[in-house]
């Protein structure tokens, strides 16, 4: 009757073991696959280091972005989101 016992409280004790590591590893794959999904992909609009961003307008699936700053003139970059690319650049007030 004491083996019993001792058999039971074993089983049960690994049950613990094996349930708290399922648990452990199913949050881990679960954090990391919530922190991909938040993350947005990164584009480089090639523009030189001072540049802001003024203003965004979308049409017809392009981005027309306003660009100011960076040593350059003002300029508007037509940007295509779906192949990550820059259609064209047009400089305004260029000196």
């Amino acid at each position: 009757m004491n083996q019993l016992r001792i058999i039971k409280t074993i089983v049960l004790l690994l049950t613990c073991l094996l349930v708290g590591a399922s648990f452990i590893v199913l949050g881990g794959l679960a954090k990391k696959v919530l922190s991909e999904q938040k993350q947005q992909p990164v584009t480089n609009l090639s523009q030189p280091q001072g540049s802001s961003i003024k203003q965004i307008q979308a049409d017809n699936g392009l981005l027309y972005i306003f660009i100011s700053g960076g040593e350059l003139a003002d300029r508007i970059i037509t940007y295509n989101p779906e192949k990550k690319q820059i259609v064209s650049n047009l400089f305004i007030n260029e000196e």
